[in-house]
């Protein structure tokens, strides 16, 4: 009996900690989807951006566009380890536990990257690159 329970309380943990691992790795997955769609619509959008081309990586950037609403304004920074946007003046985190980020302009290629890291577990995380080509919606 000691022996069975051992290896019933041995195969609980296991589940337990790949439970663990599965909801921070869903957690990050949402994270970098919810941040790479306001990205992409954004720089779609866009007919001007701050970032110079050629001048390499800067950790923030700015996208601005004119539609039948009027001007908008969209910026993108890393605060207190949250990727936030602050559109026409109200802020959104998109993602949290970031790090890395940078945003580089070539012609009208952004190249976005960044590391996002699970908040419950700092050994699940995903790299991101994205290429959004500016004012292509």
């Amino acid at each position: 009996m000691g022996i069975l329970g051992s290896l019933v309380i041995s195969m609980l943990g296991q589940g337990w900690e790949l439970n663990s691992r599965n909801r921070a790795i869903m957690s990050v997955a949402v994270e970098t989807s919810t941040s790479t769609t306001w990205l992409v619509r954004d720089i779609h959008l866009a007919t001007a951006t701050d970032l110079v081309d050629g001048s390499g990586p800067q950790t923030t950037a700015q996208f601005t566009w004119t539609d039948g609403s009027g001007a908008h304004v969209c910026d993108y920074a890393l605060v207190l380890n949250a990727f936030s946007r602050t559109c026409d003046a109200a802020t959104l985190n998109i993602a949290r536990s970031i790090g890395n980020l940078t945003f580089e302009r070539t012609g009208e290629l952004i190249t976005i990257t960044y590391d996002a890291v699970s908040l419950e577990r700092p050994d699940v995380s995903d790299s991101i690159s994205l290429n959004v080509a500016l004012g292509a919606g």
